[in-house]
């Protein structure tokens, strides 16, 4: 079954106009719009159970290191200065950045 060309289907279509949309359909189709900052607040990030375990493996393993670091750093020995002797050649090198240059 061929389409035929209907000159007066094709006027009538040209001159339909489309009714808009109701402003509560934006609301039941995308849901209530929420602040940006109440994700901080309510929201919730999914991570599957290994990237949790290895994120607490880690996390326990560095506050274990940094306590270690604390009571190794309490024992050290006081620094002296007695041995302190100033620098006898000081050479000073300026580097300038490309912002200068303009």
């Amino acid at each position: 079954m061929e389409p035929e060309n209907d000159p007066k289907l094709s006027e009538l279509l040209r001159e339909w106009k489309v009714p808009g949309a109701p402003p509560s359909l934006d609301t039941r189709v995308l849901g209530e719009r929420k602040r940006w900052w109440s994700f901080l607040l309510t929201g919730s990030i999914r991570v599957p159970v290994p990237v949790g375990g290895a994120i607490a493996a880690m996390l326990l393993a560095m506050g274990a290191a940094l306590l270690r670091q604390r009571a190794e750093a309490s024992v050290a020995s006081p620094v002296s200065l007695v041995d302190f002797r100033p620098v006898e050649d000081l050479n000073v090198r300026v580097i300038r950045g490309n912002y200068e240059a303009r």
